[in-house]
């Protein structure tokens, strides 16, 4: 797998399935907090939204990204807007979709999605300021 500032440079590249048949282009790359490394990428499919499919058996083929799956699989896979976030949760329902092994190690406290990202960011303690 590349590093993940190589697979950023993956954005508009177009993806094929297991057959060659294109699925889209490339919207966005994200990490995978459960491998290190760069773990899905958001294909577009239009109308419908974006996909997420899985990378680490991704291969690279000229100006294309050919993946391991069928394009049926894929359709059916969870979505997302681009520039979207993906939540471990989320993640962690990727890995059993794509029926791929998931420890668990990257999932997080669920408190922690609740928390304000503006407080963590300048050091607040949860709940913003004052402490109470």
């Amino acid at each position: 797998m590349p590093a993940f500032d190589v697979a950023r440079r993956w954005k508009g590249r177009i993806v094929l399935d297991r057959s060659g048949s294109k699925l889209g282009p490339v919207l966005d790359v994200f990490y995978d907090a459960e491998n290190d490394e760069p773990g899905w990428v958001l294909v577009g499919f239009g109308a419908a939204g974006g996909r997420l499919v899985p990378v680490a058996e991704a291969v690279e083929d000229g100006n294309e990204l050919r993946v391991p799956y069928d394009r049926a699989l894929v359709e059916g896979a969870p979505g997302m807007e681009a520039d979207g976030r993906l939540w471990p949760q989320e993640e962690a329902d990727l890995y059993a979709y794509y029926g791929l092994p998931y420890t668990g190690a990257s999932l997080v406290d669920l408190d922690e999605e609740e928390e304000d990202p503006v407080a963590q960011v300048r050091g607040l303690p949860p709940g913003g300021w004052p402490p109470g």
